[in-house]
């Protein structure tokens, strides 16, 4: 009997990540390898790879052959049922007629446009749901072959694993393709009981207000004013370097703001100022914005990296319309340090689990609380996902880039990828932070004008 399966028999929720406890998580993350093959690498014999090393990582973290069900209002990962389909993690599609070539690919800076999910995803993408009967798969991974190469994708059920465990998975699936077992320590960290890896505050204690979390009574999202659809930029690290300056200049110059800015302080200070100026257009001055990033908890929590559950929430930062626009960069990116760094600690930590875990009814809850798409926006990172991107994976070779699939949009939210050579790609925006956002209409320096490169 597997460890998964011994556990389950014995309490059902060891392997269940309080934090994760949204109706708007109950579907699929996903994620896009490209690699290079020669013409003389069989297919087969990358396939027989990936099922190979997938075998192995399933042998030492064997939850990731199970499946998510729903029991009791939660959610929670489950051993797959012995009587149900054979889970087939690995699929294999023959691609050369549905897309270009790996080298067109990487010619036109693998554009968005040409990773389309219903033809290199076994699942629509996370708004849309999962729309699978049970069982639904934890992990599940489709190899497209292209000529010139392979696009694998990688879905990951949100209820269990984040961001950072998806780069563990990764690491550890590029260890397995090259003969590797993975460490004791990692081992651990994967496979441990997560009832006890945010503690929770006890009845007396102190806790952050999270009611904005819970839907009220006849809500629902305001419609969407524009369709959505994904866009990829790219920024030059040059550019960057010239954007963390301007905005570093403007800080050392107020008498009001002191510390330090972080890239991604920078980036999102400038995406909320450049899309807000298109907004400011159509919408009163007045008008407020949330500007919602997540946080991985696990430096928080005092939590090992290599766990590979979900520990992800959030620092919120709102302002009026006008304020963002006419405020100078290094303002924007300085408020929205100071409410990082007020969220990222163990005591908002512990408050947000505490909060979810006491909810009687989870299906109310809202993911990141109430946004207007219109108005709002959301930012995800996986810049510190340079540190977990193996170099080599077996057979396979290296992976010469890291990209998100054309799925559902998502409207409002904004998602960052590792270091790609000299740019920092891709940055994915929803349909109203469009090209035009960045320089039709500006009003700015050349710099904002001149240093992003769109990938379509």
């Amino acid at each position: 009997m597997s460890k998964l399966a011994q556990i389950c028999n014995h309490d059902s929720s060891a392997f269940q990540d309080v934090m994760s406890q949204f109706p708007a998580l109950n579907g699929h993350t996903q994620l896009i390898l490209g690699f290079k093959l020669p013409p003389e690498t069989p297919r087969k014999a990358g396939t027989d790879a990936l099922e190979n090393a997938l075998s192995s990582l399933t042998h030492q973290i064997d939850w990731l052959d199970g499946q998510v069900i729903e029991k009791g209002g939660s959610l929670l990962p489950v051993p797959w049922p012995k009587d149900g389909p054979k889970n087939e993690i690995l699929r294999r599609k023959d691609c050369d007629t549905l897309l270009p070539t790996m080298h067109d690919l990487i010619r036109r800076g693998v554009p968005i446009s040409e990773l389309d999910a219903s033809i290199v995803s076994p699942f629509p993408g996370l708004n849309a749901g999962h729309r699978l009967e049970p069982p639904v798969p934890i992990v599940a991974l489709q190899a497209n072959f292209i000529s010139g190469g392979m696009l694998l994708t990688m879905c990951f059920h949100l209820i269990v694993m984040d961001g950072t465990a998806a780069f563990q998975f990764i690491r550890h699936l590029a260890s397995a393709l090259e003969g590797k077992q993975i460490s004791p320590t990692d081992l651990v960290q994967a496979n441990r009981d997560r009832r006890s890896v945010v503690r929770l505050l006890s009845p007396g204690e102190p806790i952050k207000d999270y009611t904005d979390l819970r839907r009220p009574p006849g809500f629902t999202y305001p419609p969407v004013l524009s369709t959505p659809a994904w866009c990829y930029f790219k920024l030059p690290i040059a550019a960057l370097k010239a954007l963390m300056k301007i905005a570093l200049t403007q800080l050392s110059a107020s008498s009001s703001h002191n510390g330090l800015l972080s890239e991604n302080d920078v980036i999102c200070a400038f995406c909320w100022q450049r899309i807000s100026t298109v907004r400011l257009s159509t919408q009163n001055p007045g008008t407020v914005s949330k500007f919602s990033r997540a946080i991985d908890g696990r430096l928080a929590g005092g939590i090992p990296l290599g766990y590979m559950g979900h520990v992800v929430y959030h620092a919120n930062l709102r302002l009026p319309l006008q304020h963002i626009v006419s405020s100078s960069l290094g303002d924007i990116a300085y408020r929205l340090r100071k409410a990082l760094d007020s969220s990222n600690n163990e005591w908002t930590l512990r408050s947000y689990a505490t909060f979810i875990a006491r909810e009687p009814d989870k299906s109310l809850l809202l993911y990141g609380g109430k946004t207007n798409p219109n108005t709002d926006l959301g930012a995800t990172s996986a810049l510190a996902g340079d540190d977990l991107r193996p170099s080599a994976f077996g057979l396979l070779g290296p992976s010469y880039f890291l990209r998100r699939p054309k799925t559902t949009p998502i409207t409002g939210s904004i998602s960052m990828s590792p270091v790609e050579g000299d740019y920092t790609p891709p940055l994915s925006l929803p349909s109203k932070c469009r090209l035009r956002a960045f320089k039709n209409r500006l009003g700015m320096e050349e710099i904002y004008q001149d240093y992003w490169l769109r990938v379509n």
